[in-house]
């Protein structure tokens, strides 16, 4: 089933991708400089219509080769868009997200400012997936950002722990939780911030877990299978400028489980849709889907 959905999805995203790129029969330049990955370009300018640069967060133990299918198509669409690898330890050049939250937060605010120098704009959007997104919260907290993030959109959210499909309840109960937390926290110390209980959440969350200067839009999927529960995603300070969303609820047909929301054609065009007017698209599947 994991492998269906899982293949369900990709598939959506290369038919997306293609239609995208051969709707015109002579590709543009933006559309060549986003087919070999220009989506990182530090020459692009941002234009008035799209003024925001657009910075994609990878998830726990991934890197920027999470976005080869979200990337190219927000530079398609026309945004200066940027993926950052973070979070790395010592010996495991090529798994991200592994190191601190706080001092993956100051990476973060180090390549948020790199951004701003180099495209002109006064403020960025946040995309995150897993536990990209739950590190721009720690960014706008402790890291001034919440003076230069304008939209902060999360697919496969995580705001408030998750159980892993319950492995972690069923370590608990056999008092096998703390053996297994100093056996891997060496190697990954932002695994045990971000299950159910973790104090750092419970400090992130202290005063409130949305400002009302930055407008929010957190995706889940009730497929999800590594956070669980899936409305462990939403955020629960809620007002005009939140927006919990849960999959279905956009295209009722769409399975996506926790790694293949980011290469979800109806997750993208959700969040598009989400930068550009600051609110939840209501188009249906047909439309999303492409």
């Amino acid at each position: 089933m994991l492998f269906k959905k899982t293949f369900y999805a990709v598939t959506l995203a290369i038919v997306a991708l293609v239609t995208t790129v051969t709707s015109s029969p002579v590709p543009s330049s933006l559309e060549k400089r986003a087919l070999f990955g220009g989506y990182n370009d530090f020459s692009c300018k941002p234009s008035s219509t799209i003024p925001n640069p657009v910075i994609l967060l990878h998830g726990l133990l991934g890197n920027s080769g999470e976005w080869s299918y979200m990337g190219p198509r927000f530079a398609l669409k026309g945004y200066c868009a940027y993926s950052l690898d973070y979070g790395h330890i010592p010996d495991l050049p090529y798994l991200g997200g592994l190191n601190e939250l706080k001092i993956s937060a100051q990476e973060l605010s180090n390549f948020v400012d790199r951004v701003l120098k180099a495209t002109g704009a006064s403020k960025v959007d946040i995309v995150g997936h897993s536990e990209g997104s739950t590190l721009p919260r720690v960014y706008l907290k402790y890291f001034n950002g919440i003076a230069k993030v304008d939209h902060f959109a999360a697919i496969g959210s995580n705001q408030y722990g998750t159980s892993l499909a319950n492995i972690v309840t069923a370590l608990e109960a056999l008092n096998l939780w703390g053996p297994v937390k100093g056996a891997i926290s060496p190697l990954c110390k932002a695994c045990f911030q971000l299950t159910v209980g973790a104090p750092f959440l419970d400090e992130l969350a202290e005063g409130g877990d949305a400002y009302p200067e930055v407008k929010y839009l957190m995706l889940v999927s009730k497929y999800d299978e590594f956070v669980t529960p899936y409305t462990n995603g939403f955020l629960k300070t809620l007002g005009p400028n939140v927006h919990n969303v849960e999959l279905t609820d956009i295209c009722a047909a769409d399975i996506s489980e926790h790694i293949s929301q980011a290469f979800d054609p109806v997750a993208f065009n959700t969040i598009e849709y989400f930068l550009r007017h600051d609110s939840v698209t209501k188009a249906g599947c047909l439309t999303l889907i492409q």
